[in-house]
């Protein structure tokens, strides 16, 4: 069964016309009428639905049920990323969508290659982001999108409060990931740019209380670092 992102409030019994980004999709996979089709608008829930009408213009549908949807991880995972360009960065995206992680703030650090000079520039940079979120968790089977967190500068992200366990990936990190303490339910993950965080970086986050952790004797690009980050992490805490 086809399925789409849809922000609006659903209820069995409502009747509701998708909105642009759902209909233009449903359009191109030449939905047609009495089709089913699933909608989830981020609140856990998967609503299904029947098409009531179809046309250049609008796709119209009924909502028929609400089913719960238990595909979140036990394990809140915040993922801080340094910003990359262009496919790199929306596959590492996109794979931490998948692999369930909570919540994505986008950071930018002395080696970030990207740079938003004004705001016209970051809003886009988020919006994009955020489509590509929401296409993960359609594809992915998630009902929840995580919440995506406007660019900020690291100095400014490492002097708010984390959660339980914070990490921070370094090559030279004291620690691997089965090597940290085997409960927790909250993981606060920093992940540098191509190049990594700088030494003066990395000594300002370990002096916030996040630990440095390596994950293997090879230096893993920054669309693969967060991939096996993010695996380990579930295997250890959450639902792997």
């Amino acid at each position: 069964m086809l399925r789409f992102y849809c922000d609006l409030i659903l209820q069995p019994g409502l009747s509701i016309e998708l909105p642009e980004m759902a209909r233009r999709h449903a359009l191109v996979l030449r939905v047609r009428l009495d089709d089913n089709l699933t909608l989830f608008n981020g609140d856990g829930y998967n609503y299904t639905t029947r098409v009531m009408a179809v046309d250049r213009h609008r796709v119209a549908v009924e909502v028929l049920d609400k089913i719960a949807n238990s595909t979140e991880s036990p394990l809140q995972v915040h993922l801080a990323l340094v910003m990359s360009k262009g496919e790199r960065m929306d596959w590492a995206l996109q794979k931490a969508i998948e692999l369930g992680v909570s919540q994505i703030t986008l950071l930018s650090s002395e080696r970030c290659e990207v740079r938003l000079r004004d705001l016209n520039r970051q809003e886009r940079k988020v919006e994009h982001a955020q489509q590509v979120m929401i296409s993960a968790a359609e594809q992915c089977g998630r009902s929840v999108v995580p919440a995506l967190n406007v660019a900020l500068e690291l100095t400014n992200f490492l002097d708010q409060p984390h959660e339980t366990l914070c990490l921070a990936l370094d090559p030279l990190g004291d620690l691997r990931i089965a090597e940290l303490p085997t409960k927790t339910d909250s993981v606060c993950l920093l992940i540098g740019p191509e190049g990594g965080l700088s030494p003066q970086e990395l000594a300002l986050a370990k002096a916030k209380m996040f630990q440095g952790i390596r994950l293997g004797p090879r230096i893993l690009r920054t669309e693969t670092a967060p991939l096996v980050a993010l695996s380990l992490l579930q295997q250890r805490y959450g639902d792997f």
